[in-house]
């Protein structure tokens, strides 16, 4: 297997960008192609969809019907799919894997499903506390990968002031009562594991490929001591 000399991105793409998933997933292929023309270090972007609305009609049923937390968990990491799905839509020639072994970095974009990947290891809680945001710093884990990005549709993590926080220690995060745009298992496993994440708001592409290339932009950074 050939290595693109720019290593590997992990990219949540959260459900709240529906409405501009694909224009997103369209302006990351041109990004890395782009990249390549100029013969420069262009990494590998592996995407993992949000779950957004497919996720939360797995919610209104459970809220509504009798739906064990068991099956509500694996019909939500299906609506990942879902969305998956959605995002690549046939039409932008992104591959979609399933499984690590299908990541050729030869490559400069995929968008990877996660339910079999989870489903071999199945470690992960099995509750509303572990969203896509959680499964996404899983998979990346399990890619060998130690950050990861989340694209959203806010700036990031705001404190009681209603101020942006520009970097705060997962520690820190697991503690508040509020955890903003993540789920609540997020910083305890980025504890456990040593991780950190970058929080970007999906609606400005060039703060998007800041964080790609490690620059400073507007975001909050989770880190881990």
């Amino acid at each position: 297997m050939t290595k693109r000399e720019g290593g590997r991105v992990i990219i949540k793409l959260g459900g709240s960008l529906i409405e501009k998933g694909r224009d997103i997933v369209q302006f990351l292929k041109d990004y890395v192609e782009e990249k390549d023309k100029d013969r420069d270090k262009a990494p590998t972007l592996i995407l993992i969809p949000g779950g957004g609305p497919f996720v939360e009609v797995v919610r209104n049923l459970s809220a509504d019907i009798s739906i064990s937390e068991e099956s509500a968990h694996w019909m939500a990491v299906l609506a990942m799919h879902q969305y998956g799905l959605f995002l690549a839509n046939g039409e932008i020639g992104i591959p979609l894997v399933e499984s690590t072994n299908e990541i050729d970095e030869a490559e400069p974009i995929r968008i990877l499903l996660p339910y079999e990947i989870i489903k071999a290891d199945d470690c992960l809680p099995h509750t509303w506390n572990v969203t896509s945001d959680t499964i996404a710093a899983f998979v990346a884990n399990k890619i060998g990968e130690k950050t990861f990005i989340k694209i959203t549709d806010v700036d990031g993590i705001i404190d009681e002031k209603g101020h942006l926080i520009n970097k705060i220690y997962a520690k820190e995060l697991a503690e508040l009562e509020e955890k903003g745009c993540v789920d609540a298992e997020l910083p305890r496993y980025l504890m456990r594991n040593k991780m950190s994440c970058t929080i970007v708001n999906g609606n400005y592409p060039n703060r998007i490929i800041a964080a790609i290339e490690g620059k400073e932009t507007l975001c909050t950074k989770i880190l881990t001591k």
